[in-house]
């Protein structure tokens, strides 16, 4: 898909044409062009220029791609991936992705993007190095964003401490109890500049939340339209809420044995 720019640029030879074949109304024309482009297209709430999306070994290909394809609709803005690590970095299934850029090239960001995983996000709950690069990257966002368990990161950071977040429901007790977040249960949710989502495909939505926050509703309205945004699931269910409890408890247990020699590494 192209990105807004194009529909902009149909948009305004549209009504060129228009113009042309009227010149007696050239000058209204002129201004309700003007006018209509102000409307769609306003001036950002928010300067964003950098939109950084971190990249580990594990993490989960939705949590990432969603928000790069939904963030990648603002124009004039740079969205691109960091590496924990420079070159091939292997999400969950092993598909491998080229990062051009890693952490210890990356000073200051507008807007933070983690993604989650399983067994490696928690892995990265540990690692002292990252964890130092997000807390330093923070002192310069205007947004600092989790997607799914990478609100596990987040928290590890001490930076979602007492705030109210959400994350993949398999996750929640983890944030709360090691991490000291105020659970709420919302496909996102908004803590000053601190925003998570629920788990995965919940990434997406608070990408274009952010991006109405940024932008305003025209414009986000536009991006849905140019992304076909309009999600009819073949069932009500994806929850917790609204799956049936066995399908839960056997997706529990699946995650809980994932994690268990993580979790409890001296079992």
């Amino acid at each position: 898909m192209r990105q807004i720019k194009i529909l902009v640029l149909i948009f305004f030879l549209a009504l060129q044409f228009g113009c042309s074949n009227q010149p007696e109304k050239s000058t209204n024309k002129h201004k309700t062009h003007e006018q209509l482009m102000t409307e769609l297209f306003p001036k950002p709430k928010v300067a964003i220029k950098t939109v950084g999306i971190l990249l580990y070994d594990g993490y989960t290909t939705l949590d990432a791609m969603g928000p790069y394809q939904v963030l990648s609709e603002m124009m004039g803005v740079k969205v691109f991936f960091v590496g924990r690590t420079k070159g091939l970095i292997s999400n969950m299934n092993g598909v491998k992705t080229l990062c051009d850029t890693s952490i210890s090239e990356v000073k200051n960001l507008d807007i933070l993007v983690i993604p989650g995983g399983l067994r490696e996000t928690y892995q990265a709950t540990k690692d002292s190095l990252l964890l130092n690069w997000i807390k330093s990257i923070d002192s310069t966002t205007k947004y600092t964003t989790s997607v799914c368990t990478g609100a596990w990161i987040l928290g590890a950071t001490g930076l979602l401490k007492n705030k109210e977040a959400t994350t993949h429901w398999f996750g929640k007790q983890i944030l709360a109890e090691q991490f000291g977040a105020t659970i709420k249960n919302s496909r996102y949710v908004v803590s000053g500049k601190y925003w998570t989502s629920a788990g995965v495909t919940a990434g997406m939505d608070m990408s274009l939340a952010l991006l109405n926050e940024i932008r305003g509703e025209k414009y986000t309205k536009t991006a849905m339209l140019d992304l076909e945004y309009d999600p009819k699931p073949i069932y009500n269910a994806g929850s917790e809420q609204n799956t049936e409890k066995e399908i839960v408890e056997m997706m529990r247990s699946m995650y809980q044995g994932g994690m268990e020699s993580v979790l409890h590494p001296k079992k």
